[in-house]
């Protein structure tokens, strides 16, 4: 019976853990801004350097940009109308869970019973990351879009790729931000 709750009770933090992969997207941008006079793009070399991400999740990271910019219409070029800046946050997060309380009376193994129980108490540490996608005018040297993802775990490394192409997907969905909704 107490493996039974136990396995009950790791099945529910392994639930609550996979609901917890879902990144949490913002945007803002400078309204004074024409944006539909950009067209092409590329990276911001020096942004790209501090980005803290093993090179291999680097390239996953920069590939991703490139094809939702691509995607959305626009083209790499030498002489760019936007700079891309990528940041990547980490910080440690810990979340705890339980003791999973039960209780009550009920017909149970050895006939009519009553009382408490509780279960263990289970810790869950991890790299959180926020991935940070900024559009700047170099002509101008400005910042006229800034696009956010948070609650990116970066310990996890299963369908890691596909987890970044989806990340960049829905920070990037917000440009161009709705116009005609903000006025």
């Amino acid at each position: 019976m107490r493996t039974a709750q136990k396995l009950l009770m790791l099945f529910t933090v392994v639930l609550a853990l996979a609901g917890c992969t879902t990144l949490r997207t913002a945007s803002d941008y400078d309204k004074n801004v024409d944006l539909s006079g950009y067209k092409t793009y590329n990276f911001y070399d020096k942004g790209i350097e501090r980005v803290k991400l093993n090179n291999l999740d680097k390239r996953r990271l920069l590939a991703a940009v490139e094809a939702e910019m691509n995607a959305k219409g626009f083209t790499k070029s030498a002489k760019p109308d936007l700079l891309v800046n990528l940041v990547v946050v980490a910080r440690e997060k810990t979340d705890v869970y339980g003791p999973g309380y039960y209780g009550g009376w009920g017909w149970g193994w050895g006939g009519w019973r009553g009382g408490w129980g509780g279960g263990g108490t289970y810790v869950n540490q991890y790299i959180d990351g926020t991935i940070i996608i900024d559009f700047l005018d170099p002509a101008k040297k400005i910042l006229f879009w800034h696009g956010q993802g948070s609650g990116f775990n970066l310990d996890n490394f299963n369908k890691r790729e596909q987890r970044l192409y989806t990340g960049v997907k829905e920070i990037l969905a917000q440009y161009p931000p709705n116009v005609t909704a903000a006025k």
